[in-house]
């Protein structure tokens, strides 16, 4: 009787959902990272900006509806492909040698980033260390969105990502 009311209560709990911001080599659709995330939550997306060769940091928040919504974006410089001018209610600033857009609230459901090396990619979610991305896929067009799912399936994106990352560190 014990061990079927465990078993009931241990599907239960696996069927509840759960928030996930995951990260997937799009060529493979293999999940590289997966986080459990909350709103409120923060992460942040460096990188050195392919033709500027300056640092580029975006920093996004979760909100109430699991959205990512950039609040905001540092980088060096505002030539090529980099942000020149605040919309809206965005604050544009100059600090130092450091250009900002502060105040912004512009949702993206996923991102699409092109990782490699040279390129020195970084995530951070909230104080966690901050994760050198190349380490996780290599040189590879990262799929990074926030996905509903039961626990179970968590558990199993989280294991399987885990072993992989393993397998390559050790094989």
């Amino acid at each position: 009787m014990m061990l079927a009311a465990g078993l009931i209560l241990a599907g239960a709990l696996g069927l509840q959902p759960v928030h996930a911001l995951v990260a997937s080599d799009y060529r493979s659709a293999r999940p590289v990272l997966v986080h459990r995330v909350a709103p409120g939550d923060t992460i942040a997306l460096g990188f050195l900006h392919s033709v500027e060769q300056c640092w580029v940091l975006d920093r996004l928040r979760v909100d109430g509806d699991f959205s990512m919504v950039v609040v905001e974006t540092e980088f060096a410089s505002s030539r090529t492909g980099l942000p020149y001018a605040a919309f809206g209610q965005e604050r544009y600033q100059r600090e130092g040698d450091r250009f900002r857009i502060r105040n912004m609230h512009r949702r993206v459901p996923e991102i699409f980033q092109w990782v490699a090396g040279p390129y020195r990619n970084t995530l951070q979610i909230n104080d966690n260390p901050q994760i050198r991305l190349s380490t996780l896929a290599g040189d590879t067009l990262l799929h990074i969105r926030i996905r509903k799912m039961s626990a179970l399936s968590w558990s199993w994106l989280k294991a399987r990502s885990y072993w992989h990352h393993r397998s390559n560190d050790h094989g």
